[in-house]
Order: structure tokens, then sequence, then C-alpha cells
């Protein structure tokens, strides 16, 4: 890359909707390269050798200084500011729009150092951060900025560019091309003619943009006004076009109950037995709880527990870190089910049965050094399996829990070429909606119908369940864990206006 491309923005293709929009708040007044003297409408009158410019998008440098803006301090330059930072003793730290649309440089008090240095951080030091920082989002989350932030980065390589501004001047540059990026993936056909892209996707790809910009030290263009005007139409375009939000169609419970009951009569043989067990226990666990299947995924065996009512009717789910409370504990309740083909009580009891046995099995074997561990835990799940021929209409909850030598232990677990449960837990959420959609596929459900089921199918199916009973928005909301009840009726596809709205008392 030439040293010109380096401070250049994405080239842009020339058009009557083409050029930068002026007069924003993250913008600059009048294009590129108009720069304002410190001291101007009202900052202070500054000898004219001393005086600070203040550029495009706020950035500011004194006359041989180069020094960058990075945060707000103070509301005004004075002369005697202006010679303190001509000689270097103060940090330009921001800049501020006056009434009549200048911009003013804001400074610190002393810029040098205070005596004495900081603690000392060494390697060991740094890399325990490091690991704690990356425990801060979401593996998916990071997994997904990094596949956006690819393609940005291949998108502004075609156009002889950095992904990264290189200099803060050029952050309205490249809030355009960022405009410009999601207007031709808007425009991008899949091969039915729809959008390729839904509009989720876009938004992902300008979360994954913010989230390096702001690591970088960088204000998201995303945030400007031509692009969040740019998404605007693209919402807008597609709905009068007809093209509502591609939504997952809700798991209900009569689907569910085809669903687990298809399990249950095609489990022939002990293999298909035990990834019976699982699958419905994810499938009900899920349902009952309105559970993410990220949050699915991680529960181990100690975060289900009895809630201790006077009636024994709830199971507590404990959710270590879910997206709403990241860096808290949260609880959700799972009540006894009627029928016992689904419920969670049953589901869960039937495939710890398994899971308690195997893990007891291979630790006793390892313990005397038996050579075939796994061998010890596969007798020991089919002596279960033989043991209980309860049939799945009838419950098994009110019997005796199996016990564990130890707890904080996956519940879930991904399934090996014999059968047996592996000792780690299922790491791809993913497997979630893979198991609902082949399980389904497996009930003979309408394959249009499968198309549709997602991770958040029985979460979306337990919301609009719960709604079409009468449970009010709150409740509903609360057993959620949503912060705002709008993402609740985002779930709801329920139809309360069935048999109750003025159509029904026209006297046609």
């Amino acid at each position: 890359m030439t040293p010109a491309q380096a401070n250049s923005a994405p080239i842009l293709d020339s058009g009557p909707e083409s050029g930068y929009p002026g007069g924003d708040g993250a913008g600059h007044p009048g294009g590129p390269g108009r720069d304002i003297s410190v001291g101007e409408h009202g900052a202070g009158q500054v000898p004219g050798a001393a005086a600070a410019a203040v550029g495009e998008q706020g950035t500011a440098t004194a006359p041989g200084n180069g020094i960058a803006v990075v945060a707000a301090r103070a509301p005004v330059l004075t002369a005697a500011d202006a010679d303190r930072l001509a000689s270097r003793d103060v940090e330009v730290r921001g800049s501020r729009r006056t009434p009549s649309g200048a911009r003013i440089a804001l400074l610190t008090g002393d810029a040098a150092p205070p005596p004495g240095g900081a603690p000392r951080v060494d390697a060991a030091d740094r890399d325990r951060v490091a690991a704690r920082r990356a425990q801060a989002k979401a593996t998916n989350t990071v997994t997904g900025y990094a596949t956006s932030w690819r393609r940005w980065t291949r998108w502004c390589a075609e156009r002889g560019a950095d992904p990264l501004p290189a200099h803060a001047g050029l952050l309205g540059d490249y809030a355009e091309a960022v405009a410009a990026y999601l207007a031709e993936a808007d425009a991008a056909p899949a091969a039915d003619g729809t959008p390729a892209y839904a509009v989720a996707t876009l938004e992902a790809w300008g979360a994954a943009i913010t989230h390096f910009y702001t690591a970088a030290g960088l204000a998201s263009p995303v945030r400007a006004r031509v692009v969040a005007e740019t998404m605007t139409g693209i919402r807008k375009r597609r709905t009068k076009a007809g093209m509502g939000p591609d939504k997952a169609a809700p798991l209900l419970a009569h689907t569910l109950t085809t669903i687990v009951t298809a399990i249950d009569a095609d489990a022939q043989g002990w293999k298909a037995r035990v990834a019976a067990r699982r699958d419905t226990c994810a499938l009900v666990v899920q349902f009952a709880a309105g559970l993410r299947r990220a949050e699915l995924v991680p529960l181990w065996i100690s975060d289900i527990t009895r809630a201790g009512d006077p009636d024994d009717r709830y199971l507590l789910v404990r959710i270590r870190g879910s997206k709403r409370s990241p860096t808290a504990m949260e609880y959700v309740a799972m009540a006894r089910g009627e029928h016992a083909i689904t419920c969670p009580w049953c589901a869960v009891a039937r495939w710890q049965a398994v899971v308690a046995a195997f893990d007891r099995a291979v630790a006793t074997a390892e313990k005397r050094g038996d050579p075939d561990p796994a061998a010890a835990g596969q007798a020991a799940v089919q002596r279960v399996l033989r043991r209980d021929t309860t049939p799945a209409d009838v419950h098994v909850c009110d019997r005796n829990w199996p016990s564990f030598q130890a707890v904080d232990v996956p519940l879930l677990r991904p399934l090996d070429a014999d059968g047996l449960p592996h000792a780690r837990a299922i790491t791809r959420p993913a497997t979630v909606p893979d198991i609902l959609k082949r399980r389904a596929a497996q009930a003979g459900l309408d394959p249009a119908v499968i198309e549709k089921l997602r991770g958040h199918s029985a979460r979306g199916g337990a919301a609009t369940e719960a709604l079409s009973g009468g449970v009010d928005l709150h409740t509903v909301a609360k057993h959620l864990r949503h912060k705002d009840i709008r993402s609740t009726r985002g779930y709801d596809q329920s139809q309360p206006w069935a048999g109750n709205t003025a159509a029904d008392h026209l006297g046609l």
C-alpha cells in the first residue's frame, strides 16, 4: 500500500448520490479541508502564532505539535492556553462546537506525568489480563465479529484502502464508505430474487465494524448519520416491497409433543435410546425454561436443582451468565409437566440416569487401572436401560433422582461413535437447532415448517404459548429474562385477535 493509500478512505463510485453530507454532529459542515482557528466565535482571541487549528471531525493540532484529540475536558481555549499548547505544556483533549458552528479545542491541565512510575506489569500479568478480556464477550460473538471484519477488510482492499483510517480526520469519508458497503450488500440478490442478506446480517456487520474501531480507540463510522439513514432506507424499502424479517417459526407445544413422541417410538436399540433421552432432554428443557441455545449448551448437572417449594413443583435452572446479564447468575423455574412425554422433570431424570451411570462406572474403572474405562461405562448404561422399562407416557419424576460423584460436569454432551456420552460438553450451540431439525424431519413434519425452525424456535414457542394462554406480557418477559418487553413482543406469534375483534361484530 502506498503512503497516499494509507491516508485515504475506500474509493467510492461516482454518481448523483456520492459525496459526504455535512452538517451532522459527527461530521464537519462545509466539506473536508475547512479548518477553523481556535478562539474563533467566542473561544477567546488567540495570538495568531500560537493558535491551534481545529479541522474536520474535531481533530486538532498545534503548530509543529501534531497533538491528536482524544476526549473532552474544558469549555474554552484562552490566549494563555494557546501559549501553553505551543510550548507543549498541555495536551488537546477534544473539541466542542460553538452555537455558531465553529469548533474550539479543549485542553487538559499539565500534560507532564507526575513524579514516579506506574506499577510494573510483566508478561504473565498481561497474559492473565488478555485471558480475562477474551471472556468479556461470548465466543460466538467474537467469532461473528471476526468473520464480519474479514469481509469489510476485503471490501476496503478492493478499493485500495485499509479497514481502519490512518487519521481521525478521515472518519467522515469512512462513514460514507460504510454506508456504501451496506447499500451494496442490500442490492445483492439471492437466487430467488430476494435480498441475499437479511437486515439483521447487515446490522451484525455494522456491530463488528464498531467493535474493531472502538478497540482501536476510534469513533465508529457506523454511528454517523449517513449510515443510520442508509439503514433506515434499507428497512423501509424492504417493508414496502413486502419483505419482512425472516423470523424463526415458534416451536409450539403440540409440535414439540409430535417430535418427542416420534423420538421415543423410533428409539430401537440401546444406542438410539441413549440419543433419544439426550435429545428429548435438550428440546424439552429449552422449551420449558425459555432458554437461548447458548444458555442451554453450557448447563452443568449442578445447574438444575429442586426449588424446595411446598408442592415440589419446580426445578430451578441456574444460568451462569446470559445475554442480558453476562456477569451475573440468573434463575428460571421449570414446572412439572402434565404429560409425561413432555414433562421437563421426567426428561431431565431419564437423561441424568444415563449420565450418572456412565460417569460413575468410568471413574471407578479409571481408579482401579482398567485399560478400557469406556467399556465399563457402556455396560453401566446398558444396565440402566434394561432396568428402566417405564413407557415414555408414564411419569418417572416422582422417583429417587440419580446421584453423581461430581455435579460440576456437563449436562448435555456429544455422543461418540459407540453411542456413549463424552465427558465434555457440547461446544457448538448450533447443535441444538441441528437436533431440532433432524428430529422434526424424523417426525414427518412439512419441510417448509422444518426450514423455519431455528435455535430460538423453542424460546419463541414458549412465549407464544404463554401469551396465548393468558399470561401477561411482563410475566412472560420475566420468564424469558428480557430487559425490554418489546423483545418479548417480538417473540409473540400468537393470534390474540382471533374471535375478539370488531370484525366479529360487523353484522356481515
